[in-house]
Order: C-alpha cells, then structure tokens, then sequence
C-alpha cells in the first residue's frame, strides 16, 4: 500500500514538472493525446441531431476538443484578396519566403466563374495561422483579386499546427516540391525534394544491394519535409551541382538530382570510410558533368560519362538506378574497390527473351538493373535474390 502510494506521488510529480517545463507539441496536433485526453465535453444530442439530421442515431456524441480554431463567413471583396496575398508570408515558418505557386488555369477557371456569378459556397474554407498567415486558398484568393466580383466563402483561423501547410489539402495533394518551397527552402525544390526521397530511401532500404530508388513514393509530404530540415547537407548538394550544371549545361548526361543524390551519398559514406580519398567529391562530380580533365577513353569519368551516354533519352526508376550505380562504380574503382562485372557499365535487362520456339518475347521487367546496386566504398555485394531469378533473360 505504501508503494503504490510512493508510486503514485512519483507520477503526479512527473506529471506536474512535464506541464510546467516542456513545452506542448505545436505539430500533429490532429493526433494530439493531451488534446483528446485533456477534454471530457461531448457534443449534445441536439448538437448531433443539426450535424447528422436523421442518421444521428447511428452515431454516439463526438467528444468537443478545445483548441484556438474559429470560423466565419465572410465576403472577400478583390480589393482585400489583393492585399491578403500582398501581406501573407509563411510568417511562423519563414518569414521570408513567398506564398506556393498556383495553376494560372485554375485562376483562369475561377476568376470567370467569379464574374459569372457562378461560385458556388462548398464549404471549402480559406485557412490562417494563429499568427494571420495564409495557409490555404491561394488560387482562390488570386481569382478573386484578378475578378470583379469576389465571393463569399468560409473562413477558418487560429490553426497553431506548425505542419498543417504540409498537410492542407486543396482539391489536389501538394507536391512535395511545394511543400519545400513554402518552408522556406531556397535551392530548387522540385530537385531537392527528389533527392531527399532518394536518400531517405536508401537509408531506408535494408539490402543496399537492393536498393531501387522508387520507395520514397510512399513518403508523406511532412515527412520530406522533416527529413531535409535535419540534413542541410541535402540542400548543399543540390546547390553544389546545380552551379555545375549551369556552366556546363551542354556536357550533363543525367538529370540535376542524379548527381546531387551521388555527391550527397558519397559525402555520407565518407564520414565511415577510413582509408584514403583519392579525389576528392567535388571534383569527382566536376569531372563527371563537364568532362573537364578527361586524357584518355582509359579515364575512370570517360567510361562512366560514356555509359550514360547510353542512358540519355530513359526516363524510368530502372535507368535512374543504373545512372547511380554506375556513377558509383566509378568512384569505387577510383579507390581499388572491386566492382560487380568488373567494369563500369551496368548489367540490364535485356529487352526481348525467346520462348521455346525462338520467338522474341517482351522480358519481363526489361531494363532492370540486372546486378547487385553499388553504393559508395562498399565491397563487390552478392547479387539479390530477386535480380537471380532474372538470370535466365538475356543480357544487355
């Protein structure tokens, strides 16, 4: 009994100093479990009854959750949409930064159905922070600052969720390009948001020599997010190659994002290696683009350059994958570290395979990476079992 007393003295204390000296979470508040556990208030059945009409029945109370958000209804006339994007930064984010890019279609759309006196009230709200910044309804506003009219719509304010910008929905899912942007980001977004992707799937991908580069599809918006603002080293890549890339535009054989995912790895893998680097990243990657100090075809850029080469024109995950693994197999072999094949191109897929009769068939899962993936300073890995059962289609 004098334990569980001590106990329970222990946790109230725990509890008291965790109110008073760590702050509240302002992100994920749609999770909160002080929010969901610190409210006892239920919506009252007439509540229920105006909400749900006659299928309130089939429902029990909703539990009311407290927070800051209010709504309103209001008409925005184009004089005050005009101004609303004028003064709207990402305030709590970046004050800084400019609103998200917006569809001049879409403007185009609603501005004239604006003028038609066509706009329909969907309840579809305009959305500001606890701070007055614009979290949502950018195209709308616009429309309406390029109209005549304006229009009447819902407005909700008080949102205190640092990640609902990432999170809002406007008829169509943000990209996570735009979802950098509007974070403040100030390399290219669409670039680092793919690289981001790339390296939080590798970090990710259990077998390395597996690895394929197409699982950051899955990722959520704010988790990108997240992912870049704890890796600066992301965006110092990107920034690093983009420069490259616009002196040496007419050279580059790979997309921007392909090299900036190799410099950013390499730089990683570095900080574990502990023998000698025999050329240094930048230069590596210098070479690589501009083809800047390339002697002989016998030049470890020259064979890399001259595979991708090969690889202009392809746009798939399998191409990209044989991009880097080759890009990889270079700066191995720079450091006497075998590679699969022995060579720097990379093994594929081979196109067509011949059934019983001699006849070409299309190959299943053509163009694959048809190897184990290299990835910086890692010994010659075994082949995965999934790339073995290819064995038996052709090579390229």
């Amino acid at each position: 009994m004098e334990n569980d007393k001590v106990n329970s003295f222990e946790e109230d204390l725990v509890c008291g100093l965790v109110k008073k000296y760590q702050p509240v979470s302002r992100a994920y508040l749609g999770s909160s479990k002080e929010l969901k556990d610190g409210s006892q208030e239920f919506l009252s059945r007439d509540d229920m009854n105006e909400i749900f009409k006659e299928k309130s029945g089939q429902y029990p109370c909703l539990k009311r959750i407290k927070t800051s958000i209010r709504y309103d209804v209001v008409y925005i006339q184009p004089s005050v949409a005009r101004d609303i994007l004028r003064f709207s930064s990402r305030g709590v984010i970046n004050p800084n930064n400019k609103n998200r890019r917006i569809s001049k279609a879409e403007v185009k759309r609603y501005t004239t159905a604006m003028n038609d006196e066509r706009w329909c009230l969907t309840g579809e709200p305009i959305v500001f922070s606890d701070d007055g910044e614009l979290l949502n309804g950018h195209t709308r506003l616009e429309s309406a600052a390029n109209s005549s009219k304006g229009f009447i719509t819902v407005i909700i304010y008080g949102v205190t969720d640092d990640l609902s910008f990432a999170h809002i929905d406007v008829g169509k899912i943000r990209s996570r390009a735009q979802v950098l942007e509007m974070a403040g980001v100030t390399v290219d977004a669409s670039i680092l948001s793919k690289v981001a992707m790339l390296a939080k799937s590798f970090e990710q991908t259990k077998n390395p020599y597996a690895f394929r580069g197409t699982q950051g599809t899955s990722f959520q918006q704010a988790e990108i997010l997240e992912y870049v603002e704890a890796k600066e080293e992301l965006a110092l890549s990107v920034n690093f190659v983009a420069e490259l890339a616009k002196r040496h535009k007419r050279e580059i054989q790979a997309a921007i994002h392909i090299y900036a995912f190799a410099h950013y790895l390499i730089k990683s893998e570095m900080l574990k290696y502990e023998g000698v680097i025999a050329i240094t990243p930048e230069d590596y990657l210098l070479r690589l683009i501009s083809g800047i100090g390339i002697q002989s075809e016998e030049d470890i850029e020259y064979q890399v350059r001259n595979f991708l080469q090969t690889q202009v024109g392809e746009s798939s995950s399998y191409a990209l994958v044989c991009r880097l693994s080759s890009i990889f197999k270079g700066w191995n072999h720079y450091h006497n570290i075998d590679i699969a094949g022995n060579k720097i191109a990379v093994r594929r897929v081979a196109r067509y395979k011949k059934d019983a009769d001699g006849n070409r068939m299309p190959a299943k899962s053509a163009g694959n990476i048809n190897e184990a993936f290299t990835y910086p300073f890692a010994k010659k890995g075994p082949t995965p079992s999934k790339i073995r059962k290819q064995s038996n289609l052709q090579i390229v």
